[in-house]
């Protein structure tokens, strides 16, 4: 590059006043040509070993059920074996049942596995490019945008990924305060269903007309999350609850997606060995931990279970227990 340099610096001074500024000017674009080239062919170097990378660690995983031998997640002391009446899942996690159900499901795993990777392949080569080129460091200067990408996936994939983003928001042990910011918009912006699925739910579940329950039910939720939606409505007592319903076809929606999201996981670690082995962190481990808690969600007789030991403990140390002032106002 000096030799170009010099070059350029003899011509000008040789040339006549009139064809010196041209002939450097066109010598300067060659340098800028030469550089931009080899910036290109740096570039696509980076994105072609990134996707070999990224082909490699697809093709060397599988789709599996998330498996836990312990799990710190509280589960019902009294499993029933209780199953889903429409789709024959069992309501408590068991990787065995799950995997019983979608083995007779055809090709429904491959098809979403298939649609995962169509929207998230191009932001898994760009995450792999950057540590080619330039390690976790290039990542951290990036990871707004990375974040960006990931949010927007999520929000396309649907409830179980908006899910495991709004978790991820709340990690500052897994993820730098940019993708925390970006990740913390989905926690206000789930979109509702229709309130008509909802009532046609409830009627369901309790065996009888919506009026038979309730005087009264609020038209619209007055909360909506990736799980279900609450509604405020009023016993024949006069007293005034909160009516939860699950989002429709929601526990089959999260199993399916929970193999795709182990086999995601797997991909996304065999990257971060191969290009930042210095990452200790286990993303296999951690959504395996996490998929039994967020199938345990779907359980609603678990939180049962848990508001009446949290009603249990405040009724017996009353005396010590002080909600805040405002609090049931």
């Amino acid at each position: 590059m000096w030799q170009l340099l010099l070059l350029t610096a003899v011509v000008a001074l040789r040339a006549p006043p009139s064809m010196a500024p041209r002939r450097a000017t066109a010598l300067r674009s060659q340098q800028e040509s030469v550089v931009d080239k080899t910036t290109r062919a740096g570039l696509v170097s980076a994105a072609t070993v990134a996707a070999a990378a990224v082909n490699q660690a697809v093709s060397m995983t599988t789709l599996d059920a998330p498996d836990v031998g312990r799990s710190y997640v509280a589960l019902r002391e009294n499993d029933d074996g209780a199953v889903d009446a429409e789709t024959g899942l069992p309501m408590a996690y068991d990787k065995d049942k799950i995997q019983t159900y979608w083995l007779s499901q055809g090709r429904a795993l491959q098809q979403r596995w298939g649609e995962f990777l169509r929207l998230s392949v191009p932001f898994l080569i760009r995450t792999a490019t950057l540590l080619v080129q330039g390690g976790v460091d290039a990542l951290q200067e990036n990871d707004a945008s990375l974040a960006r990408d990931a949010r927007e996936i999520c929000q396309q994939l649907g409830p179980t990924f908006i899910k495991l983003a709004q978790t991820l928001s709340v990690r500052p042990d897994v993820l730098p305060p940019a993708a925390l910011a970006e990740l913390a918009v989905l926690q206000d912006s789930v979109v509702p269903f229709d309130t008509a699925i909802a009532i046609e739910t409830i009627e369901t579940e309790l065996g009888g007309p919506l009026g038979a329950f309730f005087t009264e039910v609020s038209s619209e939720p007055v909360a909506a999350a990736s799980l279900a939606q609450v509604y405020r409505a009023k016993l024949a007592d006069r007293r005034e609850v909160a009516v939860k319903v699950q989002r429709p076809k929601i526990l089959e929606q999260v199993s399916k997606d929970l193999y795709v999201l182990r086999r995601a996981a797997e991909v996304y670690q065999r990257l971060i060995d191969r290009f930042a082995p210095q990452q200790k962190t286990n993303y296999v481990d951690l959504l395996n931990e996490w998929a039994v808690g967020f199938y345990t969600e779907l359980d609603f007789r678990s939180e049962v279970d848990n508001l009446n030991a949290i009603r249990d403990v405040i009724v017996a140390d009353a005396d010590r227990v002080q909600p805040p002032a405002g609090a049931f106002a």
